[in-house]
């Protein structure tokens, strides 16, 4: 049994929660697919290979949130706090990044070609895949 998010409706963390554990119990891919999660704070939570393609992130609170292999692609993730996030190997093709927090952020083996970097922070910290110059993304160098 699918569970079904209705996607006009602004999904609290408990509903994010509850749908990737059933997804995951289910044997399935957790589906968050065009989600709202403008604002909701996911920090520290395990979504590692959501689909959370196209879904509205903005503002969103993800730090120390494993979204390893993830597929965020076209997804609004503008303004979010993605310190410490676990990025690796995720799908962000046409991803919106503008002004995120990527402070400590594992973006490792991750294709960054197409993505909206415009005014993102990053430190030292912060992991890159190889070759990849974060300023040429107009990335904003922070402490």
């Amino acid at each position: 049994m699918m569970m079904i998010l209705n996607k006009n409706k602004k999904l609290t963390r408990e509903e994010v929660i509850n749908t990737v554990e059933f997804a995951r119990d289910n044997g399935e891919t957790p589906n968050l697919c065009q989600a709202d999660l403008w604002w909701v704070d996911l920090n520290k939570a395990n979504l590692q290979g959501a689909d959370l393609s196209q879904a509205y992130l903005r503002r969103a609170g993800l730090s120390q949130t494993n979204l390893q292999g993830s597929d965020l692609s076209e997804a609004d993730l503008s303004g979010a706090d993605l310190t410490g996030a676990n990025l690796r190997q995720a799908e962000l093709g046409r991803a919106d990044l503008h002004g995120a927090d990527l402070r400590q952020a594992d973006l490792r083996e991750t294709d960054l070609r197409e993505v909206n970097l415009r005014r993102a922070k990053y430190n030292d910290d912060t992991m890159w895949p190889t070759n990849f110059d974060p300023r040429q993304m107009d990335a904003i160098h922070q402490e």
